[in-house]
């Protein structure tokens, strides 16, 4: 990593008006000091990862965003100590000075190993390739998310390996459906780009299949990687897409999160298709038009935000750290450390259904949420979001991260590496640029707030992705390769 001389500039500068923010409005000055080391080492490490043009530095940047600078930015401004509303505000200080100080190490470890290009999919292919890319990643993940209801629908419960394991995989990439095709218009110069009727149709369909879904992020994600192509193309200066993310942001403060945090608890998730699109259909309606049921549905779920009661709640989770406290707290309180267990447990969700029947549902979210006291006993399903730091704590305190997440980070960076190279974001339509939209969009969300056995789970990412990339292969094979579509 070779930093400019205003590159370091901007970092010290950044750091410094954090601490000297903090110590304004009232929060601990050893709680400030680790704040500001974790803020220090998070934005270096974005340098790291080869900056924000680079997948790495981007989810980098995510990272330190989305955990800290976002959250403590919104305390000072608000002149609340960033320590307010932290149940082991010193304790988790130090977790994140060492979490964002191993996120540097293990990201300037992989920048620096060698890493062979055999089985890389980063390379030049044709608008043929992106069209018929567009077309499998459409049909096979809209396919793999249907089939996957097919079982809970019927009354069997929730299932898992075999083919729904493999059609799962597929649905989880849905919301990425909408970025080939973007950019393949994007390659043909079509007269009409982010507004072709084929782009709106897909964001249309996307959002209304997210909201039946009833997860916030897969509501949410459609538009977003909408907005981000858009970036790439025009640059963040774009006033045009600036406004988009403003009615994004107050689509998902008022109607998305209010309505996902109820309807889940009241039918969404049961029964049958015909029944869940019914209860979807109505809350969505209600709330959307009901504007004191919106209210006292929002009121019910924000008690616990990093920003307590009132318009910024429902934006809790660009404050990470705060649900990283609760995880941290109760572990120290009870002392509940669980060793391998959280960690073994994502290498069994690896292992394939044939080799180990009996391998878990989910991730370790609702069993780490069942020591914070965050779901019912009886609730065995619920994932609860605590991040990578928080649960390498509660496997081994300070050592899990301060050894586990170099470690970590290294491992699955160059894992990427192995099989994307390091995708860049590049203004053009190329397969680096679609590889990053791709490696950032995939892992922005799970990077952040799943477990680590979530994270180690993704490790299979290649067997999909390797299985879309040939047939789209062979698909391209009976397109010209710069067919072209207006």
């Amino acid at each position: 990593m070779s930093l400019t001389h205003n590159q370091l500039t901007l970092v010290l500068a950044v750091t410094a008006l954090y601490l000297i923010g903090q110590l304004l409005v009232g929060t601990d000055a050893v709680v400030a000091s680790l704040f500001a080391v974790a803020i220090l080492f998070g934005l270096l490490s974005v340098y790291a990862g080869g900056g924000l043009a680079s997948a790495f530095g981007c989810l980098n940047a995510i990272l330190i965003g989305k955990f800290l600078l976002f959250g403590i930015a919104i305390k000072i401004l608000f002149m609340q100590p960033a320590d307010d509303r932290l149940n082991a505000a010193p304790t988790t200080a130090l977790v994140m000075a060492i979490g964002f100080i191993g996120l540097f190490v293990g990201t300037l470890i992989q920048a620096h190993l060698p890493c062979p290009q055999s089985l890389s999919m980063n390379r030049e292919f044709s608008g043929g390739m992106l069209l018929s890319l567009s077309i499998v990643l459409f049909v096979l993940s809209y396919a793999g998310y249907f089939a996957s209801l097919i079982p809970a629908a019927s009354g069997e419960g929730l299932q898992t390996g075999g083919w729904l394991g493999i059609a799962r995989s597929f649905g989880s990439m849905m919301s990425l459906s909408i970025i080939p095709p973007m950019l393949y218009l994007w390659r043909t110069r079509a007269k009409l780009w982010m507004t072709h009727p084929v782009i709106l149709g897909l964001l249309a369909w996307s959002s209304v299949i997210g909201v039946f879904s009833t997860g916030k992020q897969d509501a949410m994600e459609p538009l977003m990687f909408y907005v981000l192509v858009g970036f790439v193309r025009y640059g963040w200066r774009d006033l045009r897409l600036w406004s988009l993310v403003s009615l994004g942001m107050i689509y998902y403060a008022v109607i998305v999160f209010p309505y996902s945090q109820y309807v889940r608890y009241n039918g969404g998730r049961q029964g049958t298709i015909e029944h869940r699109a019914e209860v979807t259909q109505d809350t969505f309606l209600r709330i959307t038009s009901d504007r004191s049921f919106r209210s006292t549905v929002t009121d019910r779920v924000s008690k616990g935000s990093y920003f307590g009661p009132g318009p910024l709640s429902p934006f809790g989770r660009l404050a990470m750290v705060s649900e990283a406290d609760k995880l941290i707290a109760a572990t120290k309180r009870q002392q509940a450390f669980t060793g391998w267990a959280t960690i073994a447990w994502g290498f069994k969700l690896l292992t394939p259904s044939v080799l180990y029947p009996n391998k878990p549902v989910f991730e370790a979210g609702n069993y780490l949420a069942h020591i914070v006291g965050e779901v019912g006993s009886s609730d065995t399903t619920t994932q609860v979001s605590y991040g990578i730091m928080a649960n390498l704590y509660n496997a081994f305190s300070f050592s899990g991260v301060l050894l586990g997440t170099p470690i970590f980070f290294a491992v699955f960076y160059y894992w990427v590496r192995i099989f994307l190279g390091d995708p860049r974001w590049e203004r053009l339509p190329t397969a680096s640029t679609l590889w990053f939209i791709w490696f950032v969009a995939s892992f922005h969300h799970s990077i952040v707030e799943s477990a680590l056995s979530g994270i180690i789970a993704s490790f299979s990412f290649p067997v999909v992705l390797a299985l879309v990339y040939v047939l789209s292969r062979g698909l391209s094979l009976f397109f010209p390769n710069e067919l072209r579509l207006v």
